[in-house]
């Protein structure tokens, strides 16, 4: 999704005082139901209700709904126009979109890839687009410029995309659905959009009230799925992402999204949530992008919502041989399940584990203790990518694209970079199976300390090697070596414990008092 898609222009947000009777102020628009080939979505209207929850209990009154048919061109752009009359100065004005998102080829020779972005609406028809049934991203940033003066808010949501490629094949069926109308969007050209000089926003305007969400980053699909189980409604990943960063905590009450633990969640922060929940929900085929400007990161929008009741639910595995029939019917932290859609699916004979999202999480796996660290694990990444900051913390593993296969033999890099102050690097590896990996620092690594901005190569030119799967990295930069952290990481190396693991980080962080950050990173491997 490019950055320009529905403005995405747009860098930013006023510095304004909020006065004591600002307000939030919402349209919501949602696109399910489409003109065939165009596939319909079944996420849209779960979203809206979601985020309709979310802003009744912000407090916000002004909510405005567009779905499906009522939704063209002229009814969004008569809604953006009431709300821009309606609002005060300090207000926050939120515009969501969930639905597809596209491209055709364009005539504007100033567009750098020879495209138009534009959001594709219930009656828009391939064969004949009807200028009424669709909204050039060009027009609708102009429509946010010219409606909105800068002394409002506003704060856009696409739950969207145009084109992209995924990242890798999947071991098995995935239950995600793109939200991309078109496979070849040069197969198509738009006719001009209606004269209207409210779509036009004045020569290099930049301005300082807006702010960008987006599903995804411009290579990707925006997916949609069940979650967040597989029998589950189906939800766009980033607004599911959204409602989590809202909800869930650390063990000392703060949200989990909180970096720096003042409890309040920034734009910045909220930002920085949205893209680590976003690529563990989707196995790195998708995380989200933002446009926060750095003089209004600690802006605050949104307070933290009632926390979630503790999910009791056990892993729903179903066998896919007799073996595994048979080795799940003992007790475990599992309910075998012989029919529907499992959290995890395991073959012991053959010894592979997938999951809901259509990666082969492990290998060689024949025993139920196995099984059980893989589903330990699992609770102890989606626990860590909540508390994540990788915008100060930031893992990477190369030299593949993010999320590719690593195959037997290649070659893998990992490095951390740091952009916060001067802190201590510690990282280890979460094995397929729940192994924990001591990575760094080893004897020859020193203490481990880095200065604002540094990177620390922790692996270079390490083969891929089985047991094969998928493998989480955790880094965390702490304000002081943490030497206890350390001892105690050691006390597990080499053993299936990462809820252990992931218990010894979240106090760290929650001792740190906002000071620590935490960055993760996944390596997929295969035959």
């Amino acid at each position: 999704m490019r950055r320009r898609l529905a403005s995405l222009l747009a860098a930013g947000v006023a510095v304004l005082a909020t006065p004591a009777s600002a307000e939030i102020r919402a349209l919501i628009v949602t696109v399910s139901q489409y003109t065939a080939p165009i596939p319909s979505l079944e996420g849209p209207p779960n979203d809206a209700a979601a985020l309709k929850a979310v802003l009744a209990e912000q407090g916000a009154t002004d909510i405005v709904s567009i779905n499906d048919a009522q939704a063209t061109r002229a009814s969004i752009r008569g809604a953006l126009e009431a709300l821009g009359k309606r609002a005060r100065p300090g207000d926050w004005v939120v515009f969501y979109y969930a639905g597809h998102g596209s491209q055709a080829k364009s005539a504007d020779p100033t567009e750098e890839d020879g495209m138009d972005e534009f959001l594709p609406l219930g009656g828009f028809k391939v064969s004949k687009p009807d200028p009424n049934q669709f909204i050039l991203d060009n027009d609708l940033h102009g429509w946010l410029v010219n409606f909105f003066p800068t002394t409002v808010n506003v704060l856009q949501i696409a739950d969207a995309c145009h084109s992209g490629t995924m990242n890798r094949s999947l071991a098995a069926p995935s239950p995600f659905k793109r939200r991309s109308a078109l496979d070849n969007p040069m197969a198509i050209s738009l006719p001009p959009s209606p004269a209207d000089p409210m779509a036009i926003a004045p020569a290099g305007s930049n301005p300082p009230n807006l702010v960008y969400v987006g599903a995804a980053q411009d290579n990707q699909f925006a997916l949609e799925g069940p979650l967040p189980r597989g029998d589950s409604p189906a939800r766009g990943l980033l607004t599911y992402a959204l409602e989590g960063a809202l909800k869930d905590r650390r063990p000392n009450g703060r949200l989990a999204a909180d970096a720096d633990d003042d409890g309040k969640l920034s734009l910045a922060e909220l930002a920085s949530s949205l893209e680590s929940r976003t690529r563990e929900l989707s196995s790195t085929q998708q995380w989200s992008s933002a446009a926060v400007p750095a003089r209004n990161e600690r802006s605050v929008i949104f307070q933290p919502l009632k926390p979630p009741p503790a999910d009791e639910r056990p892993i729903q595995v179903k066998p896919a041989d007799d073996q595994a029939a048979d080795l799940l019917g003992g007790k475990g932290p599992w309910a075998s399940i012989p029919r529907g859609t499992p959290d995890l699916t395991w073959n012991a004979k053959e010894g592979w584990v997938t999951d809901s999202r259509g990666d082969r999480v492990a290998e060689n796996l024949t025993t139920p203790e196995a099984l059980s660290g893989v589903i330990m694990k699992r609770r102890a990444v989606g626990q860590l990518a909540a508390s994540a900051n990788e915008r100060q913390l930031r893992v990477d593993i190369g030299p593949r694209p993010k999320g590719q296969l690593f195959r037997n033999g290649e070659t893998v890099d990992l490095a951390v970079t740091h952009r916060g102050g001067e802190a201590w690097l510690t990282a280890f590896n979460l094995a397929g199976d729940g192994t924990v990996q001591m990575l760094y620092p080893l004897d020859g690594d020193g203490d481990g300390r880095m200065m604002a901005g540094q990177t620390r190569v922790v692996m270079a030119r390490t083969k891929a090697s089985p047991p094969f799967g998928v493998d989480n990295v955790v880094a965390i930069a702490t304000p002081t070596e943490p030497t206890v952290l350390r001892a105690a990481l050691k006390r597990i190396d080499g053993k299936r414990d990462a809820m252990a693991a992931s218990a010894l980080i979240r106090d760290e962080l929650d001792a740190a008092k906002g000071k620590a950050a935490l960055g993760l990173g996944e390596l997929y491997t295969g035959r």
